[in-house]
């Protein structure tokens, strides 16, 4: 006579689903930064990968594989490998292309959708610039990212501004992003991380709101308005270290 024996099957699930929509994919790779790990499905494994790569650049030379995640995981196609051979010379290897700022910073595009469409072109997304970066795109916000502008400065890159709406798509229609604009001057922030325009716009939008409403939107910001607004937005910590 036979006999059905229900067997339990246990399944690890990616993380990365669970958080996003609750939906169950079956992980096939693990992520461990430090003393935390994150079970990942190949998808979302390769695109966090990427992300780290362009944040903090390819591992360098002799470097160990990622463990466990494997290095191919973590590496974008056409960027330097450990298995290469010493001395060899890649016939085809792909060009790199730093993207300046943060995300929306493309007119008309968004942070992943520029990336995409750079990749596209057949240029590899990097975050630092190495021997194979070959253009530096800076449109809104370019100005703000100092260590991509040194970078690029200090290897001889190309820039292509793309902060005029539509040169950016007339570009990638084309099929050939070209450099030759000067490097932009990088901006003055403070300690927030602002840029000198960006706070004196933040001011202006607050004075008007708060007794100012005639303020006018070009020139230098009058002196006593921008008293006022930093005794309204001190925090109460700074509050003290001026009362002692």
């Amino acid at each position: 006579m036979r006999k059905t024996v229900l067997i339990p099957v246990l399944k690890t699930l990616c993380d990365a689903h669970l958080a996003k929509d609750g939906s169950e994919e079956e992980a096939t790779d693990t992520l461990a930064l430090g003393v935390r790990t994150w079970d990942l499905c190949g998808s979302h494994a390769e695109s966090f990968g990427l992300y780290l790569v362009d944040a903090l650049g390819s591992p360098e030379d002799g470097a160990a594989d990622p463990d466990p995640v494997a290095l191919a995981d973590v590496v974008p196609v056409g960027s330097e490998r450990d298995d290469v051979a010493e001395g060899a010379v890649e016939s085809d290897a792909v060009r790199s292309v730093m993207i300046g700022g943060g995300g929306g910073e493309v007119p008309g595009y968004d942070w992943e959708t520029a990336r995409e469409a750079v990749r596209n072109l057949g240029y590899e997304v990097v975050g630092r610039a190495d021997d194979s970066t070959v253009l530096l795109i800076v449109g809104e916000g370019g100005d703000r990212n100092a260590t991509k502008l040194r970078d690029a400065a200090e290897h001889g890159v190309p820039c292509m501004d793309v902060r005029a709406p539509g040169r950016f798509k007339d570009a990638v229609c084309a099929g050939e992003l070209v450099g030759g604009d000067p490097l932009p001057e990088p901006a003055k922030v403070d300690r927030s991380g602002m840029s000198t325009r960006e706070r004196n716009r933040l001011i202006r939008r607050w004075a008007r709101e708060n007794g100012w409403p005639n303020l006018s939107a070009q020139g230098r910001v009058p002196l006593n308005v921008r008293h006022a607004y930093e005794l309204a937005n001190r925090t109460p910590a700074q509050g003290k270290a001026v009362a002692a």
